[in-house]
């Protein structure tokens, strides 16, 4: 009898210690082509306006509006949106704006932040996050592009501090969108490690200052987990070496499973990544704990070709052909607990 009350307090201790838990989500989503519908003079971003062969105008932005607030209101089954949620593949601050004051996200209190690089499309990354939540710390944008190609324009990366009210501590979210594949997978990879290798350097800052600095590296990094820039370059992977500077990189499990966010070649890869420093391993503060990093694969965001049976992203356009879609991308998210 005795053992069987200490069975029952034990149980009852454990399920006391998870309901008072708690957890914020931190998600990362290539939009694809988050354009307003006005002319901007000083960038190309004709192939979304009225007048193109797309005809861009205000219904088929507000139809983007509501597809990208409804992917961003499934990831927490409904219950709860996003507390920070970084986004690439958009036009200007005033596309997150529309957003966010258009949408089922009004109902929480979020702000924006957006990059301002050179890519010659106009295309940027952004940060929305709850300002109940988070207090803005600082800002500030790093150059990606590749000095050999000094023409060949790529997003900055957008690195914000932002101070977690409930805890007090800081975390360091760097929003990514590394050069991409389209002229070729090794063509293009200088590029790519050259961004893998800025941010590193950025990272070795960062822990240098405060070597349990909570760092969060989200983005479409246009590679896989295992590709050199990232496993190599920036050292995250999914069992790192804290004294090796090495990063959590949860999503590489994913990617040996099969699964991905992003077609590449007729395969399924993760492109998508949310990288964390190892100090969401040590118990203080926000934790990462294993198994809760996600792709949001449901049916609503997914194509299947009946005749195939392939499965993929249902996007916005196929060329010019208006499909009323999501992104070619999935989202993905982790829940940190405290």
């Amino acid at each position: 009898m005795h053992k069987l009350f200490l069975l029952f307090l034990s149980l009852f201790m454990l399920s006391m210690e998870t309901a008072a838990q708690k957890n914020i989500t931190v998600m990362f989503y290539n939009v694809e082509n988050f354009f307003d519908y006005t002319d901007d003079p000083k960038t190309q971003d004709e192939e979304y306006l009225p007048g193109s062969p797309k005809h861009w105008d205000e219904k088929k932005y507000g139809n983007k509006i509501k597809r990208i607030a409804q992917v961003i209101d499934s990831a927490v089954n409904g219950i709860a949106l996003p507390d920070i949620i970084g986004v690439c593949e958009i036009e200007n601050n005033g596309v997150l704006t529309d957003l966010i004051s258009r949408s089922s996200l009004k109902s929480k209190s979020y702000t924006s932040l957006c990059s301002t690089g050179k890519d010659t499309r106009g295309i940027n990354v952004g940060l929305i996050y709850d300002k109940n939540v988070f207090e803005f710390v600082t800002y500030k944008e790093l150059d990606a592009i590749f000095p050999e190609l000094p023409n060949n324009k790529t997003r900055n990366i957008l690195c914000v501090a932002l101070k977690f009210k409930a805890t007090g501590e800081v975390l360091n979210v760097l929003v990514n969108h590394w050069p991409s594949r389209n002229d070729g997978e090794k063509e293009t990879e200088p590029r790519r490690l050259h961004a893998a290798l800025v941010l590193r350097n950025y990272v070795n800052e960062l822990l240098k200052q405060n070597k349990e600095a909570k760092i969060i590296i989200m983005g479409d990094l246009n590679d896989t987990p295992k590709s050199k820039s990232v496993f190599n370059v920036l050292k995250a992977n999914a069992k790192p070496d804290k004294e090796w500077g090495e990063l959590l990189n949860p999503f590489l499990n994913l990617e040996n499973r099969g699964e991905g966010t992003h077609i590449d070649n007729n395969e399924w890869h993760v492109f998508d990544n949310i990288i964390l420093s190892t100090a969401f391993l040590q118990g203080k503060g926000l934790i990462f704990k294993p198994n809760d990093a996600f792709i949001l694969k449901k049916d609503f965001v997914l194509f299947k070709n009946h005749s195939t049976g392939f499965i993929k992203p249902n996007r916005t356009f196929g060329g010019d052909k208006y499909f009323n879609g999501y992104s070619d991308h999935l989202a993905v998210y982790v829940r940190l607990s405290y």
